[in-house]
């Protein structure tokens, strides 16, 4: 089925992004309905609303999507929040995540499987091998602290009854039902808990007996019989590519759509699902009536998104990262390289970085699911004699490599086979593989017999293939975007979501590529500044991307930092010390302008924040200390450098120095922020704004990013510019006045001429500089120029030698300056002119 562009709905003019958790519920939204539509979005999105685990801060763990989360305000609040933006004007866009739940004791669906097995009315929902041969016909449960023998022998594991029948208890945290003949058995014979709870081996032999297995929690590193979200143990992948599990888990939703409650869908985790083409495609065919659909897609640096799943678009990370490459002088990066190396002693190679990250997290926390596709793989070549030679490991091997060769998250296959751009892709790892310095151990044998697999020369390829592709997203976003992109600290305003590692800066010339294909075929794509999943904040990345236009600047005062800050009793990785320098930057609040007394009470609220944000980094680098086994010394020396940055004492020298370096990058950071919020809201697309981040958004990563907002603050700051107020006296630069009323100032624009945003020519404007970027939008009689004088440019701006000649009104110097006749770029280095 193709639907015409015509038959869907208008694009929204601009979405909000909310988050919901305890403290923030759907009475809260719902009270926002005024001040968003007074700030001039049209559309809300919202984080996911489903039932989910108790105090669930992001609500990606489902436990439920026939219900709407109680904790959020239930299915009364929901309809309540509705109707409190349908009343303003608003629609709503809703986050699903078909791809897994989280299971547990809350999960009435998982709690079934556990006690039936197979047997179950919901174990097909579940990816589940049962013929495993570590745990047949079980589950394995990694939920322990400790050994299953120690969890048994010291009381961990515990028999208990209660209104759902007796279970046992793990950590007093986790429900284990019984089967039912034990539960039976057990409610014939008085006093059978007690006895079985003093005698540990008749409770063993009862555990022994179900359907579960439980033991401590890093087994999941090398054994795991169920699909999980990437290598989170409690989120279990969901078989919606079943009809019936699909009908069942999306009739709610598509009630909501029915009901016209929901305007649009966005798809959490597309590329894990078995067959995104053929979900988007069912999706869509459900809905009651047309609505919008997002897929969360992260998209390689040659990659498109497939035309044939008849999507609107990505949640725009893309977007994200074209934005953090334009704020990047190219010219810069061999300063910035040798800089870095002189920093830390040593130069790094990226690709090889690559390389051993997705490897290690292969053979490490993915050792379980890469070992159930080797499985899978030498069943078929022991039932062919051209095959049934070729050693298990020798396969292990070369799988191995070809997967950490593959440059995109996944390939798709469907019912007719592989597209040929998609055998190109698997081709060319295949090549990559072939010449990996491991590979003459490997032998070509063992290649030629995947080859034919993954491209389907071999029949038994398809159902392996899917598999693959299911695996393959994983290892991506685990070995680069939660590892490389923290041991690659070159310059961490480019290491984002989505980025291609190492890549350093972006020219105009790609940048105009970029938005005439999406003027042309996704017109309605979200483009995105931050998210809940964000490394760092849209203006926190700014403020970083400034010490790209000095690396020798940054040098000197990195060293000069370095010395003031470092103890030889608590050695820090001067890599991690270097991220940290950074990272600091990024977060240090707009308003601490030089004149801004910093005190005690200022640090102690930004160190927190800044010692478990280093601490995330550092674990995830897995370098010096990791999640599980870490080194608590490394981690204490850390925090320990941290503190002495922070401190607030007279004594702390760096504090001073560091000072005067953020004092000096601070014009370059905001106009780098300007440029960006601009652009969001000018080139082809529909702009996303992240909660808050209509003022500075400097979070950094999760939970951080999560952080409640003062809506209250914003209130009041948009109720005073629509009085009169202009942005210096919203509380300036430094409190983000600036910014709030440039954003609305552009959503009026594009209140005014929706079909010039939705529907306008992209036009790029020739200026002859390679940091003068310059375009109009054009529809009818409708015109816009949008002109940037990027990062590194020095020379003086003629509208004339731009072609843009006659009248013209700027958007961005009178709403920023608070003076309607301020000229263009007297108050910010980018400028949006529409004629009149």
């Amino acid at each position: 089925m193709t639907i015409e562009p015509d038959a869907r709905p208008t694009p929204p003019r601009a979405t909000y992004r909310l988050q919901f958790d305890a403290g923030f519920g759907f009475a809260e939204a719902g009270a926002l309905a005024p001040y968003l539509a007074t700030l001039g979005i049209s559309h809300v999105y919202a984080a996911p609303v489903f039932a989910a685990r108790p105090g669930s801060t992001h609500g990606y763990d489902v436990t439920d999507p026939t219900r709407i989360n109680p904790e959020l305000g239930g299915e009364a609040g929901f309809r309540a929040m509705a109707a409190a933006f349908r009343e303003q004007g608003l629609g709503l866009i809703l986050d699903i995540v078909p791809n897994h739940m989280g299971i547990g004791t809350d999960n009435a669906y998982w709690q079934s499987v556990l006690r039936e097995g197979p047997a179950s009315p919901y174990a097909d929902w579940f990816d589940i091998d049962w013929d495993h041969p570590e745990v047949p016909g079980r589950i394995l449960l990694p939920i322990l602290g400790k050994s299953y023998g120690a969890a048994l022998a010291d009381g961990d594991l515990a028999l208990k009854t209660g209104e759902d029948g007796p279970a046992v208890w793990a950590h007093d945290t986790h429900r284990l039902p019984l089967r039912p003949e034990d539960a039976e058995a057990l409610g014939r014979e008085s006093g059978a808990v007690e006895r079985l709870n003093a005698d540990r081996e008749a409770l063993d032999a009862l555990i022994a007996r179900q359907h579960w297995r439980v033991a401590k929690f890093e087994i999941d590193h090398g054994v795991m019989n169920y699909r999980r979200f990437f290598t989170v143990s409690d989120l279990a992948g969901v078989r919606v590519e079943r009809p019936e599990v699909f009908e069942a888990t999306h009739r709610l939703i598509l009630d909501l759509v029915g009901e016209g409650l929901v305007d649009g869908l966005r798809i959490d985790h597309i590329d894990g699902l078995y067959d995104p083409a053929d979900y988007c495609l069912r999706l869509r065919a459900a809905a009651p009536r047309p609505i919008l659909i997002w897929v969360e897609k992260i998209l390689g640096e040659h990659e498109d998104l497939p035309a044939g799943w008849e999507v609107d678009g990505t949640t725009g990370y893309e977007f994200a990262n074209l934005i953090n490459g334009l704020l990047v002088p190219p010219e810069t990066e061999d300063a910035l390289d040798d800089a870095y190396a002189a920093f830390i002693g040593h130069a790094l190679s990226v690709p090889e970085m690559v390389h051993a990250a997705k490897v290690e997290i292969m053979i490490g926390r993915m050792a379980g699911e890469l070992d159930a596709l080797l499985a899978a793989m030498v069943a078929v070549a022991r039932d062919d004699p051209q095959s049934r030679d070729i050693a298990p490991h020798v396969l292990r091997a070369a799988l191995v490599e070809f997967v950490a060769a593959l440059d995109v998250y996944r390939t798709y296959a469907d019912a007719a086979g592989l597209a040929a751009s998609e055998r190109a892709r698997i081709d060319a790892a295949l090549a990559a593989a072939r010449a990996a310095p491991g590979a003459p151990g490997i032998g070509p044998d063992a290649f030629d017999f995947l080859g034919a697999l993954l491209t389907l020369d071999r029949p038994e390829g398809l159902p392996i293939l899917r598999r693959l592709q299911q695996f393959t997203g994983p290892v991506m976003a685990k070995g680069v975007e939660d590892t490389v992109l923290y041991r690659h600290s070159r310059l961490i305003a480019l290491n984002e979501v989505g980025c291609e590692p190492g890549v350093y800066g972006m020219s105009v010339e790609e940048f105009h590529a970029a938005n005439a294909a999406r003027a042309r075929d996704l017109p309605a794509c979200l483009l995105t500044g931050s998210t809940h999943d964000t490394k760092r904040g849209e203006d926190a990345r700014a403020r970083i991307a400034a010490l790209a236009l000095d690396p020798a600047a940054f040098s000197r005062a990195a060293s000069d930092w370095f010395e003031l800050l470092a103890d030889p009793a608590q050695p820090v990785d001067r890599n991690e010390i270097w991220f940290f320098f950074q990272m600091l930057l990024g977060a240090w609040p707009m308003e601490w302008r030089p004149d801004h007394p910093v005190g005690h009470q200022e640090l102690d609220a930004l160190r927190p924040r800044l010692r478990e944000a280093m601490l995330k980094s550092s674990r995830e680098a897995s370098v010096n200390t990791r999640w599980v086994n870490g080194d608590p010394d490394y981690e204490a020396a850390l925090l320990a450098l941290v503190d002495r940055a922070l401190d607030a004492g007279p004594g702390n020298r760096f504090l001073a120095r560091f000072r005067a370096t953020e004092a000096a990058l601070f014009p370059a950071s905001i106009g780098n922020a300007l440029i960006g919020t601009v652009l969001r809201f000018t080139v082809p697309g529909v702009p996303d704004i992240y909660r808050g981040a209509e003022l500075w958004e400097q979070s950094l990563v999760d939970p951080d990013n999560r952080r409640p907002v003062d809506f209250a603050e914003r209130e009041e700051m948009l109720r005073a510019l629509r009085n009169g107020t202009g942005a210096p006296l919203l509380g300036g630069v430094a409190r983000g006045g600036p910014k709030l009323a440039l954003v609305a100032a552009l959503l009026a624009h594009r209140k005014t001429n929706p079909e010039l945003y939705s529907r306008g020519e992209y036009v790029p404007i020739e200026t002859g500089n390679a940091r003068l970027l310059a375009f109009a939008r054009r529809w009818g009689e409708v015109t816009i120029a949008t002109v940037v004088r990027l990062p590194g440019a020095t020379m003086n701006i003629e509208l004339g030698a731009l072609g843009l000649v006659g009248s013209w009104r700027d958007l961005v110097a009178p709403a920023i300056s608070g003076d309607p006749a301020a000229e263009p770029f007297a108050a910010a280095p980018v400028a949006v002119l529409a004629r009149y």
